[in-house]
């Protein structure tokens, strides 16, 4: 491992982004993949006024979350159908996903490591659990399907996190996921102002490295792809100024709440795996 400080600013060295001042990114000179060593993991140990406006906003409801859960499940069912299927959703988050499908019938279950957000969004809802993946198993037994979309970026061991997702699978079952591109043009061409690398994001894949480190546990890519999703401009400003400027986001920034673009830097990947 190499080890990249706010001195080392090339394009392919990402230094500590204002944000998470004193935090050392490294890489593996033999496969890139790249994480962060922070003093502190904030998705596990943040409160609720730690977190920044515009995440919380990503993880609340939003006028946009029909159209983009309708676009990623019609992508899902290309590999899998849904109907009639047991479904765990790792990370779940603000719980979009689980109630999304819960409401078409779908027997999702979601579980959420974050005592914090399971407390803020989940708590009220039997459908969720604060647990981890080992946890969810020994409760629930293997599934069908696996979701973690926007989750393996947050955990500091993605080595065991996938071999938690194998294990969480039933034999010929299927692992969707999501997660920031390291290898994409997008990355490549901002370099260490990659707007990803931020406190929350300890660690980064491309698609190779996300395959090989998958394949290991016996899960094997069956489809990846960069898809985009609509995001209100309210959003965008607040996540501009917060996570990329590193400041408070201006007060203005709710009269463009109600407005939706469609957003896609192509260096988001959504991957499919199956279990061997």
């Amino acid at each position: 491992m190499r080890i990249f400080s706010k001195q080392d600013r090339g394009p392919e060295r990402p230094a500590p982004h204002s944000k998470i001042q004193g935090t050392d990114y490294w890489e593996c000179p033999d496969c890139g993949f790249r994480f962060a060593t922070p003093p502190r993991n904030p998705n596990l140990v943040n409160a609720i006024d730690e977190y920044e406006d515009a995440y919380l906003q990503y993880l609340a409801p939003d006028r946009a979350d029909e159209a983009n859960l309708d676009a990623l499940c019609r992508w899902i069912a290309k590999t899998t159908p849904l109907e009639g299927r047991r479904l765990l959703d790792v990370g779940a988050g603000g719980g979009k996903l689980v109630r999304y499908l819960r409401r078409r019938g779908v027997d999702a279950r979601g579980i959420e490591p974050s005592r914090t957000l399971f407390d803020r969004f989940l708590s009220d809802d039997p459908a969720f659990a604060c647990a981890t993946i080992d946890e969810a198993v020994a409760s629930g037994g293997a599934f069908p399907v696996v979701t973690a979309f926007d989750v393996i970026e947050h955990v500091a061991d993605p080595v065991a996190f996938l071999q938690g997702i194998a294990a969480a699978l039933e034999p010929g079952g299927v692992f969707f996921a999501s997660t920031p591109d390291v290898d994409s043009l997008t990355a490549r061409v901002f370099g260490h102002r990659w707007h990803f690398y931020y406190p929350y994001h300890l660690s980064y894949f491309g698609p190779r490295t996300l395959a090989a480190a998958a394949e290991k546990h016996g899960l094997r890519m069956l489809d990846c792809r960069h898809r985009g999703r609509l995001r209100s401009v309210g959003y965008m400003i607040r996540y501009v100024a917060e996570f990329i400027g590193g400041r408070e986001a201006p007060g203005w920034a709710n009269r463009f709440d109600a407005w939706y673009l469609p957003t896609n830097l192509f260096d988001t990947m959504y991957a499919a795996f199956r279990r061997e």
